[in-house]
């Protein structure tokens, strides 16, 4: 009887324990439906878009991923990436700044599913432990962690049909255990696209241009990662990555110039150009926690360096002889950074410190040949080569303080020191240029929660130094009357931003800013004869104040929608150019909606829609640009197969825009193969399921190699 009643004791304590197990499944579940409802969180310094809540980025990639965040856009016909009421953006993974651009950025996300991102991180207003370095705001995507042990990987396929036919194709392999983890990354794309440009100048003399491009890009990229927990409290890691890129581009364009006169000429050239560009970025870091309450010191280093070898033959016949000039010339260039940094993170119990220190080296060469064909043979012109070097070293230092009162105040503040020496030689002018500056760059961020309301403020100030093709004096020919040059006489351009946000129930979003720029930089064109000459310069001051606002929410269990829009005022004033500013405005808006078409949620229909209405911004008239984008999406075999097709830029808008001087207005008319047809394949394979963690490390300073 004794053993009878221990028996049902005990399985009824069984029955008990299991059902209060599956209580607690199910109240894990519900509480991790109610975590995927918040699409859009307001921080302190940033607001988070949770990938995983969004049903409408499920089953695509980064570059897609992006464009469904309230106030970003992603134009791969400019390969741009945008925050509303921002020029452009810088692109980090896990902390990690990419220091990519256009196509090779765009090819770089296309590598990341959307299924292995946590949430996405949008920094209007970046605080001091960040570079102070760009114009813009930062874009941080945070990876989940890889939850397999063993192998796993996935593979990716990509078609792409605009003028000409395209394709890209990746795959990883990782390889985990509990204190090794490493991946082996290999991408490769064979793309092209054709560009119709239009430009004319309109003065005392008239310039009409038309490029009829085509644009060619082929790269194999190979990426090695490898991290290895030494102890429960340390970690070192490192990225090795290879790009072997080639371009080119097939250019046929025609001028028309007339004098003041009235003399006209015609020209028509012929160009082929062809760019080798291997590079090469190494990266490491080391981790260690220094308690158990968070104190974190990391160490990281990075090198990064290609050398550019290209060469461009033209032909140019001029229509009133008859004659013909062949050219050629050739370019070596090899930017060079090497950076090192630590940063020690402090939790305390009366708040958060952050402090650190970095130091920059940027080194750049490059030697310019221009040959004249004569009689068969290639002679040097001497006069137009040109042999420039480069060189930058930047020291920083940043400390910053955060602290939470109660449940409602999140607070944060910083302050970053910059110094930069910077010198220039270009040896055909013989002329050397030196800098040395020093600046300061405070943060500050304010945050208070009540319920579903969430209301922020943030400052920060910040630094836009010239790339090293804008400083880089070499003349970039496309005939042999016309150019592009950079300017090694730039000087930096310096921005202050104010915002204040509001955040209702996670869905809805809404901010005031204002921003300011000084001395800021930017190309210019002008007519000299049959030359068309462009070069940089810093001509303006920028005023804006802007407004924005998202709705992001589910109707019907079915359908995703996210609504946005961008209004701003600008007023400048402009200097080193004879041009009348004019007060501007613009606004934009876009709708995107993602429609689950079965139950289960694996295959849906989208369907986007976004439109910029005509602009004007300093001397600069915009026409509008509407632009209407679909698709459907598929999910197989549990999701591991995944099929999109996509169509982009449905109408084949066209850009164009007009710049006002006091003696000339200038005008153009573009398009940049903007519609085409996209199918991708992606299928997703693993092993067993333990969750590891993998560390990234930021190269912030690699862009400015552009």
């Amino acid at each position: 009887m004794k053993l009878k009643y221990i028996f049902i004791v005990s399985l009824f304590s069984s029955v008990f324990s299991a059902q209060i197990q599956k209580d607690s499944v199910r109240h894990v579940e519900q509480i991790n439906l109610l975590v995927k409802k918040k699409l859009v969180e307001r921080k302190a310094d940033r607001l988070i878009f949770n990938v995983e809540a969004s049903v409408a980025s499920q089953g695509m990639d980064a570059s897609e991923t992006l464009a469904n965040v309230p106030l970003m856009k992603v134009d791969e016909n400019m390969g741009s990436i945008s925050i509303a009421g921002k020029s452009s953006v810088s692109v980090m993974v896990n902390g990690r700044m990419l220091n990519l651009t256009g196509a090779a950025l765009l090819n770089y996300l296309k590598s990341i599913r959307s299924e292995n991102i946590s949430k996405i991180e949008v920094i209007t207003t970046p605080p001091s432990k960040y570079e102070a370095q760009g114009n813009s705001g930062i874009v941080n995507i945070i990876l989940k962690k890889n939850p397999n042990l063993g192998f796993s990987g996935n593979l990716n396929t990509n078609l792409i049909q605009r003028t000409y036919s395209g394709f890209s194709s990746n795959g990883s392999l990782n390889y985990q255990t509990e204190k090794f983890n490493s991946s082996l990354k290999l991408t490769y794309y064979d793309s092209a696209k054709r560009s119709d440009e239009n430009y004319t100048i309109l003065g005392a003399t008239q310039n009409y241009s038309n490029s009829v491009r085509r644009d060619m890009w082929k790269e194999l990229t190979p990426t090695l990662n490898m991290s290895y927990k030494i102890s429960k409290n340390s970690e070192i890691g490192m990225e090795y990555i290879y790009a072997h890129q080639k371009s080119g581009m097939d250019i046929v364009n025609t001028t028309k110039n007339i004098t003041s006169d009235h003399q006209e000429e015609n020209l028509l050239t012929h160009t082929f150009h062809r760019e080798k560009l291997p590079t090469h970025t190494l990266s490491a870091y080391y981790d260690l926690k220094l308690d158990s309450l968070g104190k974190k010191l990391s160490l990281a280093g990075n090198f990064y360096k290609n050398n550019s070898d290209t060469e461009v033959n033209f032909s140019t016949l001029t229509l009133s002889d008859h004659s013909v000039q062949n050219v050629k010339t050739t370019s070596l260039i090899s930017p060079q950074i090497f950076s090192v940094q630590a940063d020690l993170e402090l939790p305390f119990s009366f708040g958060t410190i952050e402090t650190g220190v970095k130091f920059n080296q940027f080194k750049n060469s490059s030697d310019i040949k221009y040959f004249n064909l004569n009689a068969g043979q290639y002679a040097e012109d001497p006069l137009r080569a040109n042999i420039f070097s480069y060189q930058e070293e930047n020291y920083a230092a940043y400390f910053s303080f955060a602290k939470s009162f109660g449940e409602h105040w999140e607070t944060k503040a910083g302050l970053r020191y910059e110094n930069t020496n910077a010198e220039s030689v270009t040896i055909s002018t013989n002329t050397q240029n030196k800098y040395n500056y020093g600046q300061w760059f405070p943060s500050a961020y304010v945050s208070y929660k009540e319920d579903k309301n969430v209301f922020s403020f943030s400052y920060s100030r910040r630094i836009n130094r010239p790339s090293m093709g804008n400083l880089n004096p070499f003349r970039w020919y496309s005939n042999p009357y016309s150019y592009s040059s950079g300017n090694p006489l730039l000087t930096p351009a310096y921005i202050n931003n104010w915002e204040l946000g509001y955040t209702f129930n996670n869905k809805f979003s809404t901010s005031i800013y204002y921003l300011r720029m000084k001395n800021a930089f930017g190309q210019i064109s002008s007519i000299d004869d049959l030359s068309q000459i462009s070069t940089y310069l810093n001509y303006y001051n920028n005023n804006f104040w802007g407004l924005n606002a998202s709705y992001t929410d589910t109707f019907f269990k079915f359908w995703e929608s996210s609504i946005s829009m961008n209004s701003t005022l600008q007023n400048s004033s402009v200097f080193n150019i004879e041009a009348q500013p004019q007060k501007g405005s613009s606004f934009s808006y876009s709708i995107n909606n993602t429609f689950s078409l079965n139950k289960a949620k694996t295959f849906s229909l989208f369907l986007n829609y976004n439109h910029s209405l005509p602009y004007r911004n300093v001397n600069s008239y915009f026409y509008d640009f509407p632009e209407l984008t679909s698709g459907v999406k598929i999910s197989l075999m549990e999701k591991k197969l995944q099929i999109n097709a996509t169509v982009t830029n449905i109408f084949a808008q066209r850009y164009r825009g007009e710049l006002y001087f006091s003696d000339n207005t200038q005008k153009m008319d573009n398009y940049w193969d903007g519609r085409s047809f996209r199918l991708s394949v992606n299928y997703t394979f693993g092993g067993s399921k333990k969750k590891i963690s993998k560390k990234n490390i930021k190269f912030e300073e690699k862009e400015r190699a552009q």
